[in-house]
Parts: C-alpha cells; sequence; structure tokens
C-alpha cells in the first residue's frame, strides 16, 4: 500500500487510504496446452525467460496456487504474468 503524507496509521488501517503498489489486473492469456502463454492482452510472446509455482497458504480455507511466467513481448516489453489454480484466471503483475 502506497500512504499519502500526513495520513495516520488508523486511517490507513480503515482502509481510507489504499492504493495497492504493483496490484495484478486480470489478462488476456493465450496458451499452449502445456500452459505455457504464447500471448498476453493481444501482444505476441517472444520469450519466455523464467517459470517458477508458488504454493502458499495451504493450511487456510484460501491457498494460493500460482504459476508465474516472465516473458518478453514482441515489442521487446519484459512482463510477468499468473495462471491463478484456484480461479483459472490470468493476471499480469507488471508491463502489458
Amino acid at each position: 500500500m502506497v500512504a499519502r503524507a500526513g495520513e495516520s496509521r488508523a486511517a490507513r488501517a480503515e482502509g481510507r487510504v489504499v492504493a495497492r503498489f504493483n496490484a495484478p489486473r486480470a489478462a488476456r492469456v493465450e496458451a499452449r496446452v502445456d500452459g505455457t502463454p504464447l500471448e498476453v492482452n493481444h501482444r505476441a510472446v517472444a520469450l519466455v525467460r523464467e517459470e517458477w509455482r508458488v504454493v502458499d497458504r495451504w493450511w487456510t480455507e484460501e491457498p494460493v496456487v500460482r504459476r508465474y511466467f516472465e516473458l518478453v513481448l514482441e515489442s521487446g516489453e519484459n512482463t510477468v504474468v499468473f495462471h491463478d489454480g484456484a480461479s483459472g484466471g490470468w493476471y499480469v503483475q507488471r508491463g502489458a
């Protein structure tokens, strides 16, 4: 969260000042059968730089199961997308 100068901690805790930095946004991803992205928001993927999985909060009612990809798009732009195993949706974390 990013707080405005002069805002109290209590105001931030109450949710009056909430701006998430680099919050995930829904993305349109075309992927291969194995789940590797081919296109992100109508932009072709030139290179998959890295792939990793996150499994966390497995002990709760809302576990986090995500498959992340760091990509280079044909435009040269770098972006990170992930597939949420719980919802089945794709999200862009930065870029694209």
